[in-house]
């Protein structure tokens, strides 16, 4: 692309620099070299009376590229194809055509990679066009009309105008104006059957950057507008991981006399709080609030009854 843009520009000059080309043949050979090898998209515009080439969306590059770069590529095409659904199909062409060019030792490792990379980062499987559509309509702000399978129910239309993609807990969520209800909803990508842009206006967020507040509220999947305040204590030998990991935007941790951490927050959801809770029993005990220590009773009182049941 560098090389078409200085061409098209040393056409330029020589045109309206020297008052004309050297011939008007050598002038349209160019044009026709430029178009025909390598498929330069050259228009005549007549009102500012110059040559204009725009963008085909292909580019011709001549690059060094280091065995480290190209583990880099590797690493990067495996999960673009694995997260991006609507460019798996890019990604594995640039794939097949830079192994035209690398040597198989080099190959084999951005394979392993690449499988390796997969197998530790699942991703519920979404389809290509419907995430396509959706990031099309977010960029251009059009409504977009979906049908969408919730579990346990029969699958609904919604109109949507669709503000966030975001990602958690190995699936694509979208955060997005549902104009039935007139309210911001969730919904997981990868339960929308099919999704088309709609007739229906547009509806603007009520404030820029606000749903991205909305979304990082969430401790796992589910934002909200309200924040419950939690404390809990996290003795060892979980307490050393935890220190390294930052659960929620809002949490502060501290060390505590009696060993481990005291972990601190504000989320929408005890819910999601209580299943991690759960997930990291004995070493996760609750301090505040009740409401939060009824749930995760609740939750450990169904285990046993279910265990109960499987042992009798």
């Amino acid at each position: 692309m560098a090389f078409l843009q200085s061409r098209v520009k040393a056409i330029h000059d020589e045109i309206f620099s020297a008052g004309e080309y050297r011939s008007r043949r050598t002038f349209q050979n160019d044009l026709c070299y430029l178009r025909g090898r390598y498929g330069a998209d050259i228009r005549y515009d007549a009102h500012e009376r110059l040559y204009v080439m725009e963008s085909s969306g292909i580019f011709q590059l001549n690059l060094k590229i280091t065995e480290g770069e190209i583990t880099a590529l590797s690493a990067g095409l495996s999960m673009a194809s694995h997260f991006l659904p609507h460019i798996k199909g890019a990604a594995s062409s640039l794939w097949e055509k830079l192994s035209e060019y690398v040597p198989d030792e080099i190959l084999s490792l951005g394979s392993e990679i690449m499988r390796s990379t997969m197998n530790a980062l699942p991703v519920a499987e979404t389809d290509a066009e419907v995430f396509g559509t959706l990031i099309e309509a977010k960029r251009s702000k059009k409504a977009v009309n979906i049908l969408y399978s919730a579990p346990g129910k029969m699958p609904k239309h919604w109109v949507l105008s669709p503000y966030d993609l975001y990602f958690r807990g190995n699936a694509w969520y979208i955060a997005s104006f549902n104009h039935k209800y007139e309210n911001l909803g969730i919904h997981r990508v990868n339960r929308i059957i099919s999704a088309s842009i709609s007739d229906e206006e547009y509806v603007m967020p009520e404030e820029a950057g606000f749903t991205e507040e909305y979304v990082l509220s969430a401790w796992h999947v589910i934002p909200g507008n309200e924040r419950i305040p939690v404390k809990v204590r996290i003795t060892e030998p979980l307490a050393e991981s935890f220190r390294e990991v930052k659960w929620h935007p809002t949490q502060k941790v501290s060390e505590c006399d009696e060993g481990g951490i005291i972990l601190t927050a504000e989320v929408p959801d005890l819910y999601e709080v209580a299943r991690w809770v759960m997930s990291g029993a004995p070493h996760i005990i609750v301090i505040e609030p009740d409401e939060l220590k009824d749930i995760v009773i609740e939750f450990a009182e169904e285990v046993l009854s279910n265990m109960k049941g499987e042992i009798e």
